[in-house]
């Protein structure tokens, strides 16, 4: 079968929202726009149709995320999806690649070199008017606001702490896409941060990013109470998280491994990653 590796274009994107909605996965075209303009990717295509797909992002020169590989429901068991990886990690020269691994890809990923390191829960949903109605948000602090233009460079730093990698050209994207609020405290620096923007079936709330566990959830909190009713995705490194979530009606659907390839990042601070900007971006 005569399938041409190609590198992932605009003109791709129409197929590829129709591929990863197959795969079950709720990316829509903008969805898949706005990941294009933030790394590469590659696109398998068999007489004019796409097929396989894969993206990477590149943060800098210690860190880049891989996902969005998918491989067509009629092309499966063909090598697709070695091909696609073996194309991006030819095309990655960082030394850390963390990916987000369903089930089904873990032992290629394996194969090729990674290791699980931790696991991400993806939690999802609605938070209902009455469970709205019973006192869910106990945390609710003072020092919770909306972003503004000069916490911009507290941001980067916090998220740098968090990941061991700056993402500058990461977060001024989800700040254009969505919005921000910050925790401040009384000295007047920032604790933490949580992005929210508009993705597949409703909102994702992500990055979370914060000094303690407290503080994630007062954000998170902050932001529920902003979107009554809407349907809410989350995806956490941290199990405590996932289970008050859980327990407020933004239910854990699936549960995936974290994998790694390459050398350990050295920590920067106490900031901590509670939330995913998303399972391809990390």
């Amino acid at each position: 079968m005569n399938i041409d590796f190609l590198p992932l274009k605009e003109r791709h994107l129409d197929q590829a929202a129709k591929l990863s909605d197959a795969a079950g996965w709720p990316h829509r075209h903008c969805d898949w726009q706005r990941l294009l303009a933030l790394g590469s990717g590659v696109a398998g295509v068999h007489n004019g149709s796409l097929v396989a797909t894969g993206m990477h992002w590149s943060f800098d020169a210690r860190l880049a995320t891989l996902g969005l590989v998918i491989v067509s429901p009629n092309y499966t068991r063909q090598g697709l999806g070695r091909k696609v990886m073996e194309t991006l990690l030819e095309a990655i020269t960082a030394t850390r690649i963390e990916l987000y691994a369903t089930q089904a890809g873990a032992d290629l990923y394996r194969s090729l070199g990674f290791t699980e390191t931790a696991w991400v829960h993806q939690c999802q949903g609605r938070l209902t008017d009455s469970a709205a109605g019973q006192a869910l948000f106990p945390l609710a602090h003072p020092g919770v606001r909306g972003f503004r233009a000069t916490d911009y460079e507290a941001l980067i730093t916090l998220d740098e702490q968090a990941n061991d990698s700056p993402r500058r050209a990461l977060l001024s994207s989800l700040l254009e896409q969505g919005e921000a609020l910050v925790l401040e405290q009384a000295d007047g620096q920032l604790s933490g941060a949580a992005i929210c923007r508009d993705f597949g079936h409703g909102y994702v709330i992500g990055p979370v990013i914060a000094h303690e566990h407290d503080a994630a959830k007062c954000l998170i909190e902050a932001w529920l109470t902003r979107l009554p009713g809407s349907f809410v995705r989350l995806d956490t490194l941290d199990a405590d998280l996932a289970a008050w979530l859980d327990g407020i009606g933004i239910s854990e659907v699936d549960r995936i491994p974290q994998m790694v390839a390459g050398s350990d990042l050295p920590r920067s601070g106490p900031t901590k990653r509670y939330a995913l900007a998303s399972q391809a971006l990390g």
